[in-house]
């Protein structure tokens, strides 16, 4: 990570090379106040969680641990909780351990070097020695007050009681008690008791976070105190010198409580280590008039701050010497003087903006380092006194911004205009320094040139004046050219005196009468003196200006108002996305912030830099994204304008276009409005291009991956909200191709903005929906399963009381209440359900039409939801069957098969002995009709949408289904090695995979797929035969649609429905009972012509109508469930298939 300014004002020997001793403890500090902060900021929710306190202990623990432990040793519960936060907590306390005892180390390191110090044990240095350097007396301050700001920081992010019960926590769980430093962790973790009260003029402020509030902090900081003498001796060389050589870049003396800013938020620190100087009134009075007359909100680290007028309450005269000089009247005053400057200020910024480039940068530097100090000195002092925790302080504060129409808009506005003539000029100096002897060279060309077309053009041999000794005007210009001529760009010093000596040579020149009075002479001489001007501009061209700039545009005290204007930038971008240009200007004001605390640590190379930096980095990204998360919806939101040209009209077909339609054809206000958008959207792209290009020394973005991941979370949250919207009633297909023009104009919109922001647009879209179909099939997943935990029929669930809250809930119970087969027939020649009018319900349209919408992938999910159903109306259905067959069906069913004898006979009581089961059993088809037209319902369902997806696949993605079915075929062929192997798990693994993608290209027929795998119940082929049996009188054989269909205007389930439904339970078990049933069905039928051929003499009976709707039963059945004819052939007689096809 680069340091692109100085975060202390830049010194002699800045680095401490002479003392590494004090900058290792300064390295240290900061490493320590980093962990600090970040342990602060993910502290375990057990802490905070109320269930766990009766295991989480205080230091009262340790006045007797065997108390507090003979509660958990007998409890179970109070152990589960203990394992529990020791796995989930433990390497949280183990890194917080070590924060306690590096802090304790390095205040007891620090101390031993101060007393060496002091007593002259150093040969090459003594405190006189160190406090007189001020490269090392920077080290020494820091090295004591980073430690300070550690404790008191500790205090306001870590509360003690905290403290104390991790250091407990920790203790008990690595059994450490004997642990060195223990005594001084323990002091450092400590509880600090507060004063009784807070203070009155106290009151809650919004920045609370970041003032730092302690009661009693001297009583804090002297836990661990350091040596009074060095104490005293630090104090006296703040209060006097001016350490960090800060008051050169403030040159106005009513900015020196903001040139001496850093040393008094060291002084704040120190004087709490003081033992009595916050008590001395004359003593303060001489500090507050030097550091703190006007400013009482003093940062001590970062952004962290103290207010004083809350911090020294508790100190008499230390107050009153402030108050003396902020008084309510002298705050007002103050704050009228610096709000009547902010409309002044943007004013004046606007003027250098619009005017800003190289040249008014080399003409106007001084001027615009004194408003840009001046806007900075402003913009600190009503940031910081703002969040004061002074509630009449604050109050009179804003009510003055309001008096003067100042507010946080206003502030927002100074802060970002300040920043871009920050940037400028400070990227302009950069490129002048650069360019410098090219430009000075160039300068001095363009002089040469004006003298020697003066000589010959103009003046000729006019006569000079006696001044100039009888020569002509002519020869002095050559001479004064010759003199440029001679100039070395590289002896500053000479080239100055002789530009200085031509300039008073050319204005004596100017002053002839004759020049007088000619307007082009006067011009170019004119010009000649600007040259010559810019020359020397140039040549006191240097570093300085840039550091000044460095230190006068420091903004890391207000890095807490990135979180307070994070609402009003993102409204600003709303509103106008050209300041998207400008965000990255602003994010650098604050590049303090982040090289600040990394500065000590590099300089001592220390091996913690990386971590460290990268916390702060992470922080300073966190602000960054936090503000750009508006980009996405701002970027959608402007595609959605696009009026994208209309697609219906065919202008490329068009063989000759009239004059008066070439105007509509043209689509001139839709271009204009798309080359509008396409204009904002390039803005935004540029401004992100600068975020990124500006920061890659500093903190790695990674705005592309950024981009694309919020451009997803903002696409998905879009698509979530539109597909919850889908009804399951109403038209359900013009529901689904609104919902598919939707789709297409959001995929439209990423291909738009693919080109123009350098994302793969098409990419981000198909990964997008993707996922969010998957995550809506999966929330409709659990769903389900909390519906079959409550119902044992889901489906029934769908069709009355479900009320679905996703896509596919919906989806699904429209399906569901469309093909419900008791009130819909399924005519598998139109490939579809009809009711009884004959009207379609649902058919091949609708899933073309869902197809179309959510594709290949989302009717995939349906297909996995729909399976879900099946496999549990299954399992009902099979466990229904195993309830059926009790001891006394059983016993009744053994007598049957008795009477029946072999399948291929014809018992001679058969016909009355299948009437007498089926009426004994009558009660329970009903169940079991409506549980077997449920699964072939769902099973027909996933027939066509495997038929759809067959179809799509095979048009879309030919060749991925193409080399599935090789694969295949493959496996086929090698099924007996496969089956071998199948214990390997990557030969599972890879099996499943296969299976999905065959489920996915719909190469997997439903009617064969095995969903459970239970034993079957007893007797389930006799048991199913005469269920067939019994619904054979509710069907009438209609030979227009070659199908059973019910002769009464009652509910009765779908034949196609009962028939595949049956036929998928015997198939989830040994082919055997396929055979069984079907053997059983062949010798009813049999027995049915026995009968009717018996009492061929009576008149026509019902038993004459039985045979050919009990052959059409058995042969559906083989048709749906893929059996051979043969198989049924081969058992029939051949009456019955007579009686069939007539």
């Amino acid at each position: 990570m680069e340091e692109s300014g100085p975060s202390r004002p830049a010194t002699s020997n800045a680095t401490g090379g002479d003392f590494p001793e004090l900058l290792g403890f300064c390295s240290r500090a900061e490493a320590l106040i980093a962990e600090l902060l970040l342990l602060s900021d993910h502290v375990p929710p057990e802490f905070a969680d109320r269930r766990f306190d009766s295991v989480l202990f205080d230091f009262r623990y340790l006045d007797s641990p065997g108390d507090f432990e003979s509660r958990i040793e007998g409890n179970i519960e109070l152990q589960v909780l203990e394992d529990q936060l020791r796995e989930s907590c433990g390497s949280y306390m183990q890194r917080f351990f070590s924060l306690l005892d590096g802090a304790v180390t390095y205040h007891e390191e620090l101390c031993n070097y101060l007393n060496e110090l002091q007593e002259g044990l150093y040969v090459h240095c003594t405190l006189d020695h160190v406090l007189e350097n001020n490269s090392a007396c920077q080290l020494l301050v820091e090295s004591m007050t980073l430690f300070g700001c550690m404790i008191l920081l500790m205090e306001h992010k870590i509360s003690g009681l905290l403290r104390e019960k991790l250091l407990v926590a920790h203790l008990r769980s690595d059994r450490c008690f004997s642990y060195p430093n223990l005594e001084r962790v323990c002091e450092l973790c400590r509880q600090h008791v507060p004063t009784p009260a807070m203070p009155a003029s106290s009151g809650s402020s919004p920045f609370s976070s970041d003032i730092i509030s302690v009661q009693k902090p001297e009583d804090l900081l002297r836990r661990f105190p350091f040596p009074d003498p060095v104490v005293d001796a630090v104090i006296t060389c703040l209060r006097n010198g001016d350490v960090y050589s800060s008051i050169r870049f403030y040159p106005d003396p009513q900015h020196r409580t903001t040139a001496l800013s850093l040393q008094g938020g060291h002084l704040c620190v120190l004087l709490f280590y003081s033992n009595d100087l916050l008590h001395r009134g004359l003593a303060m009075r001489e500090i507050i008039d030097r550091f703190f007359k006007d400013n009482w909100v003093v940062p001590i680290f970062l952004h962290f701050s103290v207010d004083l007028l809350v911090s020294w309450d508790a100190y008499k005269e230390a107050k009153l010497s402030l108050v003396s000089c902020l008084s309510l009247a002298s705050i007002r005053d103050i704050s009228l003087h610096h709000y009547t400057k902010v409309t002044h200020f943007l004013a004046d910024l606007d003027i250098h903006i619009h005017a800003i480039n190289k040249e008014y940068v080399l003409d106007n530097s001084l001027s615009l380092i004194s408003v840009i100090r001046e806007c900075n000195f402003t913009l600190r002092w009503l940031l910081l006194h703002r969040m004061t925790s002074d509630k009449k302080a604050r109050d009179l504060i804003i009510s003055i911004g309001s008096s003067q129409q100042v507010d946080e808009g206003n502030m927002l506005q100074l802060l970002l205009k300040t920043a871009k003539l920050e940037f400028e000029v400070k990227q302009l100096h950069v490129e002048l320094l650069r360019t410098r002897e090219s430009m000075w060279c160039e300068k001095r060309h363009g002089a040469l040139e004006c003298m020697k077309d003066l000589s010959q053009n103009y003046l000729g041999t006019w006569a000079a004046s006696c001044k100039f000794k009888n020569k002509t005007l002519k020869d002095w210009l050559e001479h004064l050219s010759l003199e440029l001529i001679s100039l070395n760009y590289t002896s500053i010093g000479s080239c100055g005196r002789t530009i200085h000596r031509v300039l008073s040579t050319l204005k004596d020149i100017e002053m002839l009468h004759q020049i007088k009075d000619s307007v082009q002479i006067k011009q170019a001489f004119s010009k000649i003196q600007k040259n010559l001007h810019d020359m020397i501009k140039i040549l006191n061209l240097n570093q300085e200006a840039i550091n000044i700039l460095s230190v006068i545009t420091d903004a890391k005290y207000a890095w807490v108002y990135l979180t307070l204007f994070e609402t009003l930038l993102k409204k600003n971008i709303s509103q106008d996305p050209s300041e998207t240009l400008y965000l990255h200007k602003v994010f650098l004001k604050f590049q303090s912030w982040l090289s600040a605390p990394l500065q000590r640590i590099k300089q001592c190379e220390s091996p913690d830099l990386h971590s460290i930096s990268m916390y702060y980095s992470s922080k300073y990204a966190a602000k960054i994204f936090a503000v750009l998360d508006i980009i996405p919806e701002i970027l959608l939101k402007i595609s959605t304008a696009v009026n994208h040209v209309n697609a219906e009209q065919p202008t490329h077909l068009v063989n000759r276009i009239n004059q008066e339609a070439l105007q509509e054809l043209m689509q001139m206000d839709q271009q204009l409005c798309q080359a509008r958008q396409a204009a904002k959207l390039c803005i935004i792209s540029e401004g992100l291009a600068n975020m990124s290009n500006n920061f890659d020394d500093l903190v790695n973005l990674n705005l592309g991956g950024w981009l694309k991941q919020v451009m997803k979370k903002e696409l998905a949250t879009q698509l979530e909200r539109k597909l919850k919207c889908l009804s399951p009633f109403g038209d359900m297909e013009g529901n689904l191709n609104s919902l598919s023009k939707f789709l297409l104009s959001q995929m439209q919109r990423m291909e738009f903005l693919e080109n123009i922001l350098h994302i793969d647009g098409s990419s981000i879209w198909q990964e997008t929906f993707t996922s969010v179909l998957e995550q809506c099939a999966k929330k409709e997943f659990l769903e389900l399963m909390a519906c079959m935990q409550k119902s044992s029929n889901a489906v029934k669930q769908l069709n009355n009381v479900y009320s679905p809250s996703t896509f596919y809930g919906n989806l699904l119970q429209h399906i569901v209440h469309l093909t419900n087969p008791s009130r819909s027939m399924f005519i598998e020649a139109m490939i579809g359900w009809f009711d009884e009018g004959g009207h379609e319900l649902l058919g091949m349209r609708f899933f073309s039409h869902l197809e179309l919408c959510v594709g290949q992938v989302g009717l995939a999910c349906l297909d996995s939801l729909v399976h879900i159903l099946i496999k549990h109306t299954m399992e009902t259905t099979v466990k229904s069957l195993h309830t059926l067959v009790d001891a006394k069906l059983q016993e009744d069913l053994t007598k049957l098969d008795d009477l029946l004898g072999p399948p291929m006979s014809i018992p001679l009581m058969g016909w009355s002995s299948h009437k007498q089961m089926v009426k004994m059993l009558h009660s329970s088809w009903g169940p079991l009709v409506e549980k077997f037209a449920t699964i072939g319902q769902l099973q027909l369902v996933r027939t066509l949408i495997s038929f759809k997806l067959r179809s799509a696949c095979k048009v879309k993605a030919n060749t991925i289904t193409s080399a599935v079915e090789v694969l295949l075929s493959s496996l086929h062929m090698q099924k007996g090695v496969i089956e071998v192997s199948d214990e390997d798990e990557t030969v599972r693994f890879f099996l499943h995979n296969i299976k999905e993608q065959q489920s996915f290209c719909g190469l997997l027929s439903p009617l064969q797929i095995i969903y459970i795998s239970e034993d079957p119940p007893m007797f389930l082929t006799r048991l199913l035969s005469l269920f067939s049996i019994s619904q054979l009188s509710r069907y009438v054989l209609d030979v227009h649609l070659g199908n059973l269909t019910s002769p009464l205007k009652r509910s009765t389930a779908d034949f196609s429905a009962v028939i595949i439904g049956l036929g998928a339970i015997l198939q989830q078990f040994d082919s055997f009972y396929m055979s069984q049933y079907i053997q059983f069905m062949v010798q009813y039928i049999r027995t049915a012509e026995a009968a009717f051929n018996a009492t061929a003499g009576t008149p026509k009976g019902s038993t004459s109508e039985v045979a050919p709707k009990a052959v059409f039963w058995l042969m559906s059945l083989c048709k749906y469930m893929d059996i051979s004819r043969d198989v049924v052939e081969s058992c029939l007689p051949a009456s019955a298939l007579a009686i069939l096809q007539q």
